[in-house]
């Protein structure tokens, strides 16, 4: 079960289809595909965001094993210690194509997201969204155009 996600779907979809009868196939196969990298990209620059996290807050001591690592900055994306956040951040495509989730299944991820009362947080997965929102938009409404 995912702690934390982003969901993309297309609105309205049945309203849509039926105003597009004629150019549904073409239509749908451009929105798919729109959905498809525009997920993955919002999936990539989540993972990138935490595995280069240059503006570290600091540093802190661990223990087992006892190492020393950097900390985020309150208002970064969280900065890597074992890579476990960036590597269980999952892209699940709906069945049908037309929506798309990214998941982080860190059991931590919603308190790096949005904080808890002891910690500001450290989003990662929203930023990624919001970086590529105004492209995402471009390309959806290219795919529906490119496909009537």
């Amino acid at each position: 079960m995912a702690k934390n996600s982003v969901k993309m779907t297309i609105v309205n979809k049945a309203q849509f289809d039926k105003r597009l009868n004629s150019h549904t196939h073409e239509v749908h196969r451009n929105l798919k595909r729109a959905v498809r990298i525009a997920a993955n990209e919002t999936r990539n620059t989540a993972v990138v965001s935490i595995l280069q996290n240059a503006r570290a807050g600091g540093e802190s001591k661990r223990s087992n094993p006892s190492r020393t690592v950097r900390v985020s900055a309150p208002g970064d994306p969280p900065a890597s210690d074992t890579g476990f956040l960036a590597s269980n951040i999952h892209l699940v495509m709906d069945a049908d194509g037309m929506g798309a989730k990214i998941e982080s299944r860190a059991d931590y991820s919603a308190a790096l997201e949005f904080g808890t009362i002891d910690m500001a947080a450290r989003p990662f997965l929203q930023p990624a969204l919001e970086q590529g929102r105004r492209k995402y938009e471009r390309m959806f409404a290219k795919a529906v155009k490119d496909g009537i």
